[in-house]
């Protein structure tokens, strides 16, 4: 049975703008794949109860084939033209799904940034858009999140989800943006999911400090301002998203922003850097 072909993955990248140096790589490592040996579990992948094992055997399948995850990445965009499929059933319009999956090419943009090479890292975090629990609308991602009571409390909430944000490196959080992203997304789960969601956030961009760390007229102020924090953890998730950095010391990194800057001379004076967990209050 053939789950998938290059001509499908090859149209999927291109609609999602993949860079054309990992074009090249799916290309010459394509026929690695044996399918028939992820067939017992590659439908799975759309299934959000099984996808977290199932993503496991892939990782096991794709780690005998090559080092860059590149196979991984393949499956994973056969899966992504399975998805599709779902969203025509649903009657979600191509526009969400293609905005959706354009996290395949962001991820691999990301660690390119990063690493200087072009492989694929994020395989762990994309079976929540295979699986219709997370979309990108507007400028923002909303992942359909279910909480326990502790988390419930915290909030004074009764539902036992929510709606996690998620905010992709290349948002515009600019007020217009931000307030239209969130009154689609209110009207897309309640068109296609029938449920009206509290939202919530858990991210750096809403760590306590920044409120003396950024200018007002920044899009991560206007994106703050609409929340109301309950909880702040220590996190050096700042390393990864301002800096590009998983490792090393932030004495030796040179600054090339402002707010670069600003995080620098503030752990450099011995404080440190949190994560606030907060609920949308507009």
């Amino acid at each position: 049975m053939e789950l998938f072909n290059i001509q499908q993955i090859l149209q999927l990248c291109n609609k999602i703008n993949m860079p054309f140096q990992m074009i090249d790589k799916i290309k010459e490592n394509y026929n690695l794949i044996n399918q028939a040996e992820i067939e017992t579990y590659f439908f799975d992948l759309l299934n959000f109860e099984k996808a977290s094992k199932s993503y496991e055997q892939l990782q096991q399948y794709t780690s005998k084939l090559d080092e860059d995850k590149v196979c991984e990445l393949i499956i994973l965009l056969g899966v992504a033209t399975k998805t599709y499929d779902k969203y025509i059933e649903k009657g979600i319009s191509e526009e969400i799904y293609i905005d959706t999956m354009k996290c395949f090419s962001r991820f691999v943009i990301e660690t390119y940034k990063w690493t200087g090479k072009y492989d694929f890292d994020r395989g762990f975090w994309v079976w929540r858009q295979l699986c219709l629990i997370l979309f990108r609308i507007g400028t923002l991602e909303f992942e359909i999140l279910n909480i326990d009571d502790n988390i419930a409390k915290k909030f004074d909430i009764k539902e036992s989800q929510v709606l996690s944000v998620h905010i992709p490196n290349d948002a515009i959080c600019s007020n217009e943006y931000l307030k239209s992203s969130y009154k689609m997304a209110f009207d897309f789960f309640k068109q296609y999911f029938n449920k009206e969601y509290k939202f919530i956030c858990s991210s750096w961009l809403l760590g306590q400090e920044l409120d003396y760390l950024i200018k007002k007229d920044s899009g991560i102020y206007n994106f703050r301002k609409d929340y109301k924090i309950v909880e702040y953890t220590e996190s050096n998730d700042y390393l990864q998203w301002v800096f590009n950095k998983f490792q090393g010391s932030i004495e030796d990194f040179i600054p090339k922003t402002s707010l670069q800057m600003a995080i620098k001379e503030h752990i450099m004076s011995g404080k440190k850097m949190t994560i606030g967990l907060g609920k949308l209050e507009k």
